[in-house]
């Protein structure tokens, strides 16, 4: 199903030169906090529901916007985060897409763009040093203890918190992001 709300999104963000953006929506009596990526490929669509026991839910946005109404791995997870006393029954993918396109913010906007604490908070998928969203410094790696740098893990969790470049960098330096616990204010680019 075409989602013509994130093509909107996406080409507002191009045009501030930002590769994520952070918003809310409410669908029924659900709330959702959401980030779109175009830092991936496919770009993704995260739903994390609010509450005291959020649920993560990842939508790839294939080429021409396109989410399958196909919720494999999740469909009875999201039924059980939609139904409540007011909403119970069956869940229609496609109904559900179409909603949520109805649901998109189409203008991006500098201040929503998350920090990686947010990032981390909001991408449950994220798995390596969950507590540590901060970025301290590089890890070189010029020895035969760990010839290709970053593990693939590492490598994950650099483009989705810091972006394409910081990745890049990764790869070409053979270099480990290293991560803290505390806002230490360090720059990936110093």
């Amino acid at each position: 199903m075409e989602m013509s709300s994130l093509r909107q999104l996406h080409q507002s963000m191009l045009q501030i030169s930002v590769d994520m953006q952070q918003f809310q929506i409410t669908t029924g009596l659900t709330s959702f906090d959401c980030l779109f990526s175009t830092r991936e490929s496919p770009f993704i669509l995260s739903l994390t529901s609010r509450g005291d026991n959020p649920h993560f839910f990842k939508f790839e946005v294939m080429k021409g916007y396109q989410i399958k109404p196909y919720f494999d791995g999740f469909y009875y997870e999201l039924v059980e985060v939609l139904n409540n006393d007011f909403n119970t029954g069956k869940l229609e993918p496609k109904k559900f897409l179409d909603q949520l396109n109805t649901s998109l913010p189409k203008i991006a906007s500098i201040r929503y763009s998350p920090t990686t604490s947010e990032i981390v908070r909001l991408r449950h998928d994220i798995i390596e040093e969950r507590e540590k969203p901060y970025f301290d410094t590089w890890i070189y790696w010029h020895s035969e203890k760990r010839p290709n740098g970053a593990s693939k893990e590492n490598l994950k969790k650099t483009l989705l918190l810091l972006g394409k470049d910081a990745h890049q960098h990764s790869i070409n330096m053979k270099a480990s992001s290293k991560w803290s616990s505390i806002d230490l204010g360090h720059n990936w680019r110093k």
